[in-house]
């Protein structure tokens, strides 16, 4: 790549796939770097959301996918692709208006039509695009670290059961998880966040507690994606490094690796214990 720029975190700049009129960009980069976290993410957030309709006694429920892009967790846990069919779909470009086209008869017929899912991103286009493509229910375009929901977003955020990302975290802080959770009103959604080890989730772990939640870390790493170049893993080592943090293993090996956190309220983490959701320690 020539002229490489990184962000504050030592992650190379990628914001040119992430908000343009169409996937084809985005999932054709993503795919020369094996982003996979999303895929390795399915079991474990099928598992929470059963938990979470067992617990509530619906089948109906509404998720809000926190860092949404082009609703890629929707159309895993929605429509029941993977990220194989979603590299493939979007390996060349045909328009946006054909893609759409095209796009709406995949998703005209959803895997889990129970499963209501409302995206949030700063990404105009590519929520848009989700939206008109049906992969998304419903989508929001804001940057919930500068302001709080409108009313309109707020009304598609109340009565969320959960609360899901997989690697927005630490660009998205607990002061988006405290707007999102405020939104909710009494639904009290349970929260489920793929975290990169170089963010650390203390804060937003401490205002969950302020709200009577208990957030617990599931044993094992999550494979996010390889590092884009020599420079960008000489970046992420060094910040690890300064946290203290030991890559061997993991991110030593060339990749981003995330962990799983999930925030439940008091009352249905003392009835059912997280192990039995997610099947490991």
């Amino acid at each position: 790549m020539n002229e490489v720029q990184y962000d504050d975190t030592g992650k190379i700049n990628l914001n040119g796939i992430y908000n343009m009129p169409d996937p084809v960009a985005y999932f054709s980069t993503l795919s020369g770097l094996d982003y996979q976290i999303p895929q390795l993410a399915r079991p474990l957030f099928d598992r929470i959301i059963g938990a979470r309709r067992e617990t509530s006694g619906e089948q109906q429920l509404r998720m809000i996918d926190l860092g949404c892009s082009y609703g890629v967790n929707a159309a895993l846990l929605k429509h029941g692709l993977s990220m194989a069919d979603l590299f493939r779909l979007y390996d060349e470009g045909a328009g946006r208006e054909d893609l759409l086209d095209r796009d709406r008869t995949v998703f005209d017929a959803p895997a889990d039509p129970c499963l209501e899912i409302v995206g949030l991103d700063t990404a105009e286009q590519a929520v848009g695009y989700a939206v008109a493509a049906g992969a998304l229910d419903a989508g929001i375009a804001a940057n919930l670290e500068r302001r709080d929901p409108t009313p309109d977003e707020a009304a598609l955020v109340e009565g969320a059961d959960l609360v899901i990302s997989t690697g927005c975290f630490g660009y998205a802080t607990d002061v988006s998880l405290r707007r999102l959770l405020e939104a909710s009103g009494d639904s009290r959604p349970w929260m489920a966040h793929f975290v990169l080890r170089m963010f650390a989730f203390d804060e937003a772990r401490e205002m969950l507690a302020g709200h009577g939640y208990v957030t617990e870390k599931v044993d094992g790493l999550h494979p996010q994606r390889r590092f884009a170049s020599d420079d960008e893993r000489i970046h992420v080592l060094d910040n690890l490094a300064r946290l203290g943090i030991d890559p061997t293993g993991a991110e030593a090996e060339g990749w981003y690796v995330a962990e799983l956190y999930v925030a439940r309220p008091q009352e249905d983490e003392r009835s059912l214990a997280l192990d039995r959701i997610v099947g490991v320690h």
